[in-house]
């Protein structure tokens, strides 16, 4: 069994984009384990030559060859290095686009991670998503240097590039932006929902991305299982059966996670209280706001508010009646 890991284990990335960029994409062939940490950009890990083991908050991934996994914005993650061999990372900030409401829902669905296995994934779904990561890499690598190719090894064993020819970086964005949304609306093609038929699973899609707007917009409030299940015009039981095979979670899950990102968000607000953040992330109490954060993060808000600031440190507005 697994042992809580020591709260000063949960650090923060500083993630060093590109210069002059909010990207970073490096082919990783260091035979070596990373301890747990996480980072506001979402990441992208893709074996080439070995595979991972990949723990998300509390859910474990077997990230094979060929495969891809991608890890939501401020997910505690560790990874596991079995065998040497090389790992595509793709890691970008998205911070500036989740005024994109459908940005935010898309990471809910695929909240800690979305695991698309190569073995299960239909095949021209996995040529897709593919392929949106293949010109990604092609951007990228029109800033290696001509004496250095994707093939050589150098000293340190971690091939970064260090500049992007203009507009590629809006280019990149726009892609993983496609990668993004593809995603999401064909999730249920990546976990496997062969249980359903085409037409049903259609059908739930459209009613159930209603629901999950209706929640990201209600979320504050006292929502239950029963209100939002008429509101989408399903019974309590089906309903709560097909929101699981949409969103991989239970509804009282998924609710609690909304919350807690809102919280993330309110907690680089030095001004606000703890206390205050977790009533207006829908929280009953401060208690059930902390304990549900720490289950969530791995560390309490106190804590993660005091690792956000060393990186984004903000002041008190000093004229603040």
């Amino acid at each position: 069994m697994r042992t809580e890991l020591p709260l000063a284990a949960s650090a923060k990335e500083n993630v060093q984009h590109i210069v002059n960029t909010n990207l970073r994409m490096f082919i990783n062939r260091l035979h070596a384990d990373f301890p747990p940490h996480w980072h506001t950009d979402i990441e992208i890990i893709r074996p080439i030559e070995a595979p991972y083991k990949v723990v998300c908050s509390t859910q474990t991934y077997q990230v094979a060859i060929g495969d891809i996994l991608l890890i939501c914005p401020a997910i505690l993650h560790e990874i596991f290095s079995p065998t040497p061999g090389a790992r595509v990372y793709i890691q970008a900030d998205l911070s500036g686009l989740f005024s994109l409401k459908e940005i935010d829902k898309a990471f809910q669905l695929m909240y800690p991670a979305l695991h698309i296995q190569k073995k299960t994934c239909p095949p021209k779904a996995y040529e897709q998503v593919c392929h949106y990561l293949d010109t990604i890499m092609k951007l990228y690598s029109n800033s290696i240097p001509s004496t250095l190719g994707l093939e050589e090894e150098i000293d340190d064993q971690v091939i970064a590039y260090t500049g992007l020819a203009p507009y590629d970086e809006l280019e990149i964005y726009s892609t993983l932006l496609k990668f993004i949304a593809y995603c999401a609306k064909n999730i249920t093609l990546f976990r496997g929902a062969d249980s359903v038929t085409a037409s049903t699973t259609y059908k739930n899609t459209i009613s159930l991305s209603n629901v999950c707007t209706y929640i990201s917009e209600h979320f504050a409030e006292n929502l239950t299982l029963e209100d939002v299940a008429a509101f989408a015009g399903f019974s309590k039981y089906h309903f709560e059966r097909i929101f699981s095979e949409y969103t991989g979670t239970t509804f009282y899950q998924y609710l609690q996670r909304i919350r807690i990102n809102y919280a993330q968000t309110l907690l680089s607000n030095p001004e606000l209280s703890v206390t205050d953040i977790g009533f207006q992330a829908g929280f009953s109490s401060c208690t059930a706001f902390t304990r549900a954060f720490k289950k969530s993060t791995g560390i309490p808000p106190s804590q993660f508010r005091a690792l956000n600031e060393e990186q984004h440190p903000l002041t008190v507005n000093p004229h603040r009646t």
